[in-house]
C-alpha cells in the first residue's frame, strides 16, 4: 500500500490539511493518508495539548477509511523527529511504501532537521506547493509529487483569529470549530 505521512503540529487542524489529504487521494497519488500530530516539537513549538490535538483530527477526519492517526510522536516524552518516525513506520510495517508529505515554506530549513542525511537518501517527498512561500529546491531530494495548493489556511492564523475573536468558520470544519470554542482553545 502506498502511504502518505502527514506530520504537523497539527494546532488545530484546518480545511487546508483535508484538501491536500483529499487531493492525494483522489489524484491516486496514494492509498491512505496518515496524519501523525508531532508530541514535542523539535524546534520546541508550544503547542496544545496531544489529546486535544487527536480529538480535532478525529473530528475533521471522520469515517473516512483512507485517513489514520498515528499517535506514536504524541505518546512518546522523547523530541518529535520525522526521521526517527518514519525509520519506525518503515519497521512496523515494511510491505507498506511511505512518502513524506512536507509544505514547501519548509524547504528552506529542512537541512537543519534532525537526521536530515537520512530523509534525502531513504525518503520520498510530496512537496505542497504553497503559494506565498518561495519554492527553495534542493536536488538531493527525492521527489514523487509537487502539489498546487490555492488554499493558504495556516494553524497560526487561526490562533491569531481567535485570538482577535475573528470567525474561523471558513478556516476549520465546523466540529473542529466547536470543539475549539468548546473547550476555549487557543483564545488567549
Amino acid at each position: 500500500m502506498k502511504v502518505a505521512l502527514f506530520g504537523g503540529s497539527f494546532n488545530p487542524i484546518h480545511n487546508g490539511h483535508l484538501n491536500i489529504a483529499d487531493e492525494l487521494i483522489n489524484k491516486k497519488i496514494v492509498d491512505e493518508v496518515w496524519f501523525i500530530p508531532c508530541g514535542n516539537h523539535a524546534f520546541n513549538k508550544k503547542l496544545s495539548d496531544g489529546d486535544s490535538r487527536i480529538k480535532m483530527i478525529r473530528l475533521a477526519i471522520g469515517n473516512n477509511s483512507k485517513f489514520k492517526i498515528i499517535d506514536l510522536e504524541v505518546k512518546s516524552k522523547e523530541k518529535s523527529y520525522a526521521s526517527e518516525t518514519i525509520k519506525k513506520l518503515k519497521n512496523n510495517f515494511p510491505n507498506d511504501k511511505f512518502y513524506f508529505v512536507i509544505g514547501t515554506d519548509n524547504l528552506k530549513d529542512l537541512d537543519r532537521w534532525h537526521d536530515f542525511e537520512y530523509l534525502e537518501n531513504n525518503v520520498e517527498f510530496i512537496l505542497i506547493n504553497r503559494p506565498s512561500f518561495e519554492f527553495f529546491n534542493n536536488p538531493k531530494l527525492k521527489i514523487k509529487n509537487i502539489l498546487d495548493i490555492t488554499d493558504n489556511a495556516s494553524s497560526s492564523q487561526i490562533r491569531e483569529n481567535l485570538g482577535k475573536g475573528i470567525s474561523i468558520k471558513r478556516l476549520v470544519s465546523e466540529k473542529v470549530g466547536r470543539y475549539i470554542k468548546q473547550e476555549r482553545l487557543y483564545y488567549g
